[in-house]
C-alpha cells in the first residue's frame, strides 16, 4: 500500500486526532478551553479526563450537541463568539443537504469556494468577548484549542493573559486566503511565538480539491519548547 500512495505522490502518516498522541506529549492542563465548539471535539476531550473543561461558542444547540455525544460528563459552556473586544457581530449559520453545519459557521466572509455545497445560509447577532474575560475563572495550567472559521487571531488577541498560561495551543491556522479580514499565518505565529509558545507539530489538514490539492489550513500544535 504504501509503495502505491508513493507512486501517486502521497504517503501514509499516524492519525494525530486520537488521545494517545497528544498524552505523549505529558501536558497536564488543569483547565482545558475548547473556543469553536461545534459538535465537540471529542479527541481532545478524552485525553485530558482530569482536568475542567470549559467550551466556548455562540451558537444555539451547540452545548446540547456536546451533551448527546457523552464524552463530556461536565463542562462550563459560555454561549458568545470569543473575539479581541466586546461588541456584537453577525455569525453566518450554513445549511447543506444535511442539515446546519455547524463546524462551517462564521463571522467572517468567505472568500474561496469552501461555500459551494450550501443551500442556505442564516444569520444571528452574537456577544463577542475576549478569552481572556473568560478564563480569569479558572486557574491552573492551559491547554487551548481554536478553531473558529476565521476569526483564530482575535481569538488570540483577546487571550494575551492566557496564552502565558498555555501549556498548549491547538490552532486552526489557514494557509490560503479563506476569509474577509481573516489576517496571515505569521500574524497568529507571532503572537504565540510572543507568548513562549513555539511551533511543533501539524495535528491535521484540510486539503483543497483539483489536481493541485494545496492545503486550505493546518490544525497546528504549539507548546513550550523543553529546557
Amino acid at each position: 500500500m504504501r509503495k502505491a500512495l508513493r507512486s501517486e505522490g502521497m504517503v501514509a502518516h499516524p492519525l494525530k486526532t486520537r488521545a494517545p498522541y497528544l498524552r505523549g506529549y505529558e501536558f497536564a492542563p488543569d483547565v482545558v478551553i475548547d473556543v469553536g465548539v461545534a459538535r465537540g471535539t471529542s479527541w481532545l476531550y478524552r485525553c485530558f479526563p482530569e482536568a475542567q473543561f470549559v467550551l466556548v461558542d455562540p451558537q444555539p444547540g451547540c452545548a446540547d450537541a456536546v451533551r448527546r455525544k457523552a464524552v463530556l460528563a461536565e463542562f462550563h459552556f459560555h454561549a458568545v463568539a470569543a473575539g479581541d473586544k466586546h461588541e456584537t457581530a453577525k455569525l453566518t449559520l450554513p445549511y447543506t443537504d444535511r442539515g446546519l453545519d455547524m463546524a462551517l459557521a462564521s463571522t467572517k466572509l468567505r472568500v474561496d469556494d469552501s461555500d459551494r455545497g450550501f443551500k442556505r445560509l442564516e444569520h444571528l447577532e452574537v456577544e463577542t468577548k475576549p478569552l481572556d474575560d473568560i478564563a480569569v475563572g479558572y486557574p491552573g495550567r492551559v491547554g487551548l484549542s481554536i478553531d473558529t472559521e476565521g476569526s483564530e487571531l482575535e481569538v488570540l488577541i483577546g487571550a494575551e493573559k492566557t496564552l502565558t498560561r498555555c501549556d498548549f495551543v491547538v490552532l486552526k491556522l489557514p494557509v490560503t486566503p479563506r476569509f474577509d479580514g481573516a489576517g496571515i499565518p505569521s500574524e497568529a505565529v507571532s503572537r504565540l511565538a510572543v507568548a513562549g509558545l513555539e511551533m511543533r507539530d501539524v495535528i491535521s489538514m484540510g486539503a483543497g480539491h483539483g489536481k493541485q490539492a494545496r492545503p486550505r489550513y493546518l490544525n497546528m500544535l504549539f507548546a513550550r519548547w523543553p529546557a
